[in-house]
């Protein structure tokens, strides 16, 4: 019944600054982009993972977080602060399984990465 794939949807106040945070901040690439309707999608790091933004009047955050899996937190959490990724606290460990770092995008997102310390 179910395909491969998983799209997760936003609500933006400003599609042009959320494409540039996505793209330049996150190194993710625009792989649709719909200026009439002021809509766009992303291609993320993780296999038929996308985002796809909408631009409305009224945003509200969306608190729950959407995780990234990556190699090395600390060399990620380095990378994505020099172009401009501004995390939430420190990264957290959870001994033996998980290392975490937040962040939120323009619009108040909640966003994390995740190093997974268990071998699988």
């Amino acid at each position: 019944m179910y395909k491969p794939g998983l799209t997760i949807w936003y609500n933006v106040k400003d599609l042009e600054r959320t494409l540039k945070f996505y793209t330049e901040g996150l190194g993710f690439s625009v792989d649709y982009q719909d200026e009439e309707n002021r809509m766009a999608i992303i291609t993320t790091n993780t296999k038929d993972c996308a985002i796809g933004f909408m631009e409305s009047g009224e945003v509200v955050p969306i608190t729950t977080s959407t995780v990234f899996e990556v190699e090395d937190v600390e060399q990620a959490v380095r990378t994505l602060s020099a172009r401009g990724v501004v995390f939430t606290g420190e990264i957290q460990t959870i001994p033996g399984f998980v290392k975490l770092a937040a962040f939120k995008d323009p619009d108040g997102h909640c966003f994390e990465l995740s190093q997974t310390l268990v071998a699988s």
